[in-house]
């Protein structure tokens, strides 16, 4: 679907350790890359759990993206972090539009652990399912509950820095639409998971048919290697972010010592994307997983791929974000493919437009 000009959006993935931007023209026969960057945070900035603790240092990097990028729209789309909100699929029977927000605050209540007057509660009807001979399907509802005052610090942050909040998402589902946009084919009866590894979070997002089964958000990532490397060295945070980038020469016992930290922290991760593997067998019942995607910063660990899919016996493959997409020339191609396993959720929100649901 062509997107008006005016309602087009810049997408702005406010992650703990970095801010991403993407910003895409919709034109009638492509979408085009027009801007892509990336701006690093101090780290405690941003809490997955808890949303913006030190706004500060925030505005400063997505002021400056906007500025060096020079970029004039002033309306954005964001996405709150997957573990600060609550998510939740669920199945009404079809109803018109009056009954049914009733209905889905009434689920909402059994499910959302604050009181309803604390939350902002949004849907999405995924789809509507109809048996044979039935007139009156039912409705596969996603409901996602974030707290007020989440959403607030965002609204206000933004406005501060004189920019327009249109659109607000969940990461992981923007993460979808990327997906979407790749054109990679799949099966619409075969199961598929979406898994971005990052930071402080690996985020989940269990599809059939672009429709949402299940998601999920564990406080794993990147950050536990860092804080393994600084106890295991007795050094400081960015000394041990370089060790985990490899900028930093190492002997060959050091090494070894490196290695062992990623298998132990990495099989931290494996048991958690089984434990997922297995809830869906458990909950759909016949649904074969067919692929795993992976995307985000971790995802540049060398030889990841491949150890998770021998160890979950399914293929794995890591997600581009920017197949589909026509990228303009003054995009450095070098830069491109530095940023590329960060920038997916960016995408995701730059695809949104003003209206959205």
């Amino acid at each position: 679907m062509l997107i008006s000009k005016k309602n087009q959006l810049v997408g702005l993935d406010i992650g703990s350790y970095s801010i991403k931007l993407a910003e895409i023209e919709h034109k009638k026969n492509e979408k085009l890359l027009k801007n892509i960057g990336i701006a690093y945070i101090p780290p405690n900035c941003l809490s997955p759990t808890v949303g913006i603790k030190d706004p500060d240092p925030i505005k400063k990097a997505i002021s400056s993206l906007f500025e060096n990028l020079k970029i004039k729209n002033k309306k954005v789309a964001v996405g709150l972090p997957c573990a600060s909100v609550i998510a939740k699929k669920i199945s009404l029977v079809e109803r018109d539009d009056l009954d049914l927000e009733k209905a889905i605050k009434h689920e909402a209540e059994q499910f959302v652990p604050f009181d309803m007057e604390e939350v902002n509660l949004d849907y999405d009807i995924m789809d509507t399912i109809y048996e044979e001979g039935e007139e009156i399907g039912r409705m596969e509802i996603m409901v996602v509950a974030a707290k007020k005052g989440l959403v607030e610090s965002y609204v206000s942050l933004l406005q501060e820095i004189n920019l327009s909040l249109e659109v607000m998402d969940v990461d992981i589902f923007a993460l979808q639409n990327s997906f979407e946009l790749n054109g990679h084919e799949i099966n619409p009866e075969k199961t598929y998971f979406l898994i971005d590894i990052g930071a402080q979070t690996i985020n989940t997002n269990v599809i059939k048919g672009n429709v949402s089964l299940f998601v999920r958000s564990s406080v794993l990532g990147g950050i536990q290697i860092t804080k393994r490397i600084m106890q295991e060295f007795q050094i400081g945070f960015e000394d041990a972010e370089k060790i985990k980038l490899g900028v930093t020469e190492l002997e060959e016992e050091q090494n070894k010592r490196i290695r062992d930290i990623f298998k132990d922290v990495i099989k931290e991760w494996i048991e958690e994307i089984k434990g997922n593997i297995q809830f869906i067998d458990r909950t759909y019942p016949g649904e074969e997983v067919e692929k795993i995607f992976i995307t985000g910063g971790c995802t540049n660990i060398i030889g990841l791929e491949e150890l998770l899919a021998n160890e979950l016996g399914m293929p794995v493959e890591k997600l581009g974000s920017f197949e589909g997409l026509v990228i303009d020339k003054k995009i450095d191609p070098e830069y491109l493919k530095y940023i590329n396993s960060q920038s997916s959720v960016a995408v995701g929100l730059a695809l949104r437009s003003i209206g959205d649901k």
